[in-house]
């Protein structure tokens, strides 16, 4: 079996929904959809939880990767709802999957995202709108 080398790679994404989720088990379910569209392996996780704190309210989530984590924190209150993502792999993944996904489960109104190579001292944007 060939010994895996790790790709540094970490996506972040700041958008707004159509139809964002308010519960744990839906973005739980997101996460092993995207897990799963990404072609990696949960290890622990996902766990969400809605948080009910006063101009902070929404759902927040994490789910640990055999290749590191990726997270979501949305605030379901603003208009539009807004929300903050991340994905951090060792793993190859594209910026087009994770959107697709993301899209595909919640609808997506506007987003911008920075894609960066960690793999060096310095960090590399390889992509960003």
């Amino acid at each position: 079996m060939d010994k895996f080398i790790p790709n540094h790679l970490h996506l972040l994404v700041k958008g707004y929904f159509i139809n964002p989720p308010h519960d744990e088990k839906t973005l739980n379910n997101f996460f092993i959809k995207l897990v799963n569209k990404v072609r990696m392996n949960v290890v622990a996780g996902p766990t969400s939880v809605y948080v009910n704190e006063l101009g902070n309210e929404g759902i927040t989530g994490t789910v640990t990767l055999a290749t590191s984590h990726a997270s979501m924190h949305v605030w379901d209150m603003e208009k539009p709802p807004m929300f903050q993502f991340d994905l951090y792999s060792c793993s190859e993944f594209t910026v087009e999957e994770v959107i697709e996904c993301i899209d595909d489960n919640f609808g997506l109104l506007q987003y911008n995202y920075v894609f960066i190579d960690r793999n060096k001292n310095d960090f590399k944007i390889i992509d960003r709108n």
